[in-house]
């Protein structure tokens, strides 16, 4: 059989999905930050079970291809994504992105690119 497919009781599978992530009015996905994105992303991925194929970012959005199980929804990896990047990246750079949001905690914008 083919290995491009992944088995799992009764279901055979090969789920890819391509997601893009904007950053919310700001451009500031630049140096030490878009590294700690990448790999908060990372390891998310290797915790959760999935695979990260490619990531790339840009000044203000985040591209990235994922494998992921056929239990899994696309709306729950990206909500899975944002709040974990998101309190992460206000742990770490809280000085720097309080003078960028001053009203609330976010990061992300509302939407997403799949």
């Amino acid at each position: 059989m083919d290995n491009r497919y992944y088995r799992h009781n009764r279901r055979k599978y090969s789920l890819k999905v391509h997601i893009v992530l904007v950053t919310k009015y700001r451009k500031l996905l630049q140096g030490s930050i878009a590294d700690d994105v990448k790999q908060k992303i990372l390891d998310i991925a290797n915790t959760r079970g999935y695979e990260i194929i490619a990531m790339e970012t840009d000044k203000d959005h985040i591209h990235f291809l994922l494998s992921y199980d056929a239990t899994d929804r696309v709306c729950d990896i990206v909500k899975i994504v944002k709040q974990e990047t998101t309190y992460y990246l206000w742990q770490k750079y809280n000085s720097v992105l309080s003078k960028q949001y001053w009203k609330k905690k976010i990061f992300w914008s509302d939407g997403y690119f799949a």
